[in-house]
């Protein structure tokens, strides 16, 4: 038979398969909270502030000083992540090489702000808030010789800044419950659109094309 699903009858489907609406979500949660607790990393991100700031002022600079600001960040921003800082922070921290604390350096710089918010991520707190307080050593130390002029400073350390970032726990579970109730709608319009049998007296009249003239009621 061909079996349609409408409105009138969701209700009554929804109510009948209330065990997998159950039981599958459930299943997806437990799976997320097993493999967020047991097999992901946790992540830590510690952050450090680095202002830069134009010492000399005049008239011209100062109508030019929004756009003069926004350009030296982004510039500055692509120096931070330079081999020449990179490979200067990997000698003093001996643990991590350039590359590594590359990928876990990230750069964030607010629209016309003169201040770069340098991110490091790592699997250690206490590393995340030492290579964050080296790079930003680093960058105050070489800068003068790079640009030659000394305006850079640190506004901020890393120390006591690290958090967890990684797994989200939240997230993980709400994306759980709504995968489980996905596969749950899925499998049970599978479940109905498959099921031959006639169940009721709007079956019979509609697949077989002939009156009901009675019923039988079952008996218990």
């Amino acid at each position: 038979m061909e079996n349609k699903l409408d409105l009138s009858n969701i209700f009554k489907i929804i109510k009948k398969n209330w065990g997998i609406w159950l039981f599958i979500p459930i299943i997806f949660l437990l799976i997320s909270l097993i493999i967020t607790f047991l097999f992901m990393t946790p992540k830590y991100e510690a952050t450090t502030q680095i202002l830069i700031n134009q010492k000399e002022k005049n008239k011209e600079l100062m109508a030019q000083e929004v756009q003069s600001n926004i350009q030296l960040v982004n510039t500055y921003s692509q120096i931070l992540k330079s081999p020449r800082i990179l490979d200067e922070v990997a000698k003093k921290d001996n643990k991590y090489s350039s590359d590594e604390i590359n990928n876990m350096l990230s750069i964030d710089a607010e629209s016309d702000s003169q201040i770069l918010n340098v991110n490091v991520e790592s699997k250690n707190k206490k590393d995340s808030e030492k290579i964050a307080n080296e790079i930003a050593k680093v960058v105050s130390d070489e800068m003068p010789k790079i640009m030659s002029v000394d305006n850079v400073t640190i506004l901020s350390k890393a120390t006591g800044t690290a958090h967890k970032v990684s797994p989200k726990v939240p997230v993980n579970i709400a994306v759980a419950i709504i995968l489980g109730l996905l596969v749950a709608i899925l499998i049970i319009i599978l479940k109905e659109l498959l099921d031959k049998r006639i169940k009721t007296e709007e079956d019979v009249e509609r697949e077989l094309n002939i009156p009901v003239l009675g019923s039988i009621q079952k008996l218990k």
